[in-house]
């Protein structure tokens, strides 16, 4: 265990970059791009440049007015509440398409919160045969030798970005055409994505590998070169594996699967440690509460925030960067680098008080200080059945009446 150290956040952008850098020599990646920019304020920004009718139309395809809002939503920049309000209160169901994203994002969210660290176990048994193949380097490295795959690991790995669309596919080659462990691959997944959120990532690789979903998700050719617009097909030389109707991907991809069961995985508890007799309260800011804006931060205690290995080890360079973007944004945040625990017991601290969080490794870390979780605003005030989150549809029978309104509500 390297031992823990202050850091000195730069207010300039470019020297920003180049410590955080030199503060996490191992991290994999390229550095964060300008127009990913962390911190409220871009995200503000990207909020209020939303072109509600371009997404609507052309959300699907990889060059479409997608809105960027993501990473800003993961760590807590702006709230998915105020992003809401902000787009319905300007748009109206001009923006219906983009709340009903906002929704998705709540469901993975509540399904977290309910389902903790079950959610990296496969939530149900496949619907057909899946592989556990290893996670391999061809693939992490963007050498598959497809076009379309490597060109979206490669943007992936240099900007931290890739279009939902493009996910999508990527996540069906990956499980039903290689036969990879999905469990492997969207732990790799997570960790370079700006926006990396273990509900809406690992649930949406469930969703695809048919582990929780009702069937699995798979694509074709024309599919892929309707919505990239032939970008990668049209010079591509290699054999397709793509190039087939659905009727014949589904007979090649899928064999019949008898008394399937759902896998398990298990997941190592952090240690367990105990404080006695320290009577110091801090605030602790943890990863999806980066907003200069955050209530707790007029609390008159110490704010304090840790890049620690067990939380962010396996973080991508750029989502380094774009975390501590944010943090430059937080007044009077003290930024550590090293274990959780230790920073906490040499500051002194007995208590903290934090946002509350589904993020099972975050309450373990934090379970020694007797951790006072602040509540985050409900989506919709409304108590969610288990049973309703067992699939999207039903869960937004009863919410989506509650935030659209009964005459604007529609069915998924």
């Amino acid at each position: 265990m390297i031992p823990a150290k202050k850091l000195s956040i730069p207010c300039d952008s470019e020297e920003r970059l180049h410590y955080i850098k030199r503060q996490f020599p191992a991290a994999e990646g390229s550095d964060l791009r300008h127009e990913w920019a962390g911190g409220r304020l871009n995200g503000l920004k990207k909020l209020n440049s939303i072109d509600a009718a371009a997404y609507n139309r052309n959300r699907n395809f990889i060059n479409g007015s997608v809105t960027h809002l993501s990473p800003y939503l993961r760590h807590g920049c702006i709230t998915l509440n105020e992003s809401f309000a902000s787009v319905k209160n300007r748009f109206g169901m001009e923006a219906e398409k983009l709340l009903f994203e906002f929704a998705w994002r709540d469901f993975w969210r509540q399904v977290w919160f309910a389902e903790g660290h079950a959610i990296y176990s496969e939530m149900e048994p496949p619907k057909v045969a899946i592989a556990y193949a290893p996670l391999n380097d061809f693939v992490t490295q963007g050498n598959t030798g497809l076009p379309c795959m490597d060109g979206f690991i490669h943007e992936l790995i240099n900007t931290g970005y890739m279009h939902n669309h493009a996910r999508m596919w990527f996540a069906s080659y990956v499980v039903h055409h290689l036969k990879i462990d999905w469990r492997a691959a969207a732990d790799w997944f997570e960790a370079h994505l700006l926006d990396g959120d273990s509900a809406s990532n690992h649930l949406s690789w469930q969703w695809v590998a048919s582990t929780f979903s009702s069937k699995p998700y798979f694509f074709n050719k024309e599919n892929l070169g309707r919505f990239t617009g032939e970008k990668y097909c049209a010079s591509c030389t290699a054999a397709c594996p793509f190039n087939a109707s659905y009727e014949q991907l589904n007979e090649r991809l899928f064999k019949p699967i008898l008394a399937p069961i759902a896998k398990q995985y298990s997941v190592t508890p952090l240690t367990k440690r105990a404080v006695s007799g320290i009577p110091a309260i801090a605030v602790f800011i943890h990863d999806e509460m980066l907003s200069a804006a955050h209530i707790l931060l007029t609390k008159p205690f110490p704010k304090i925030f840790v890049f620690d290995p067990q939380i962010h080890g396996a973080w991508s360079l750029n989502r380094l960067q774009f975390v501590a973007d944010c943090l430059s944004e937080m007044e009077d945040v003290e930024v550590w680098l090293g274990d959780t625990y230790e920073v906490l017991m040499a500051r002194g601290v007995g208590q903290v008080i934090t946002q509350e969080t589904p993020n099972c490794k975050i309450k373990e870390l934090l379970m020694p200080f007797s951790p006072k979780w602040e509540p985050v605003a409900k989506f919709a005030n409304v108590e969610i059945s288990p049973q309703r989150l067992k699939r999207f549809s039903r869960y937004w029978e009863k919410v989506g009446p509650l935030v659209l309104g009964d005459d604007n509500y529609r069915k998924p």
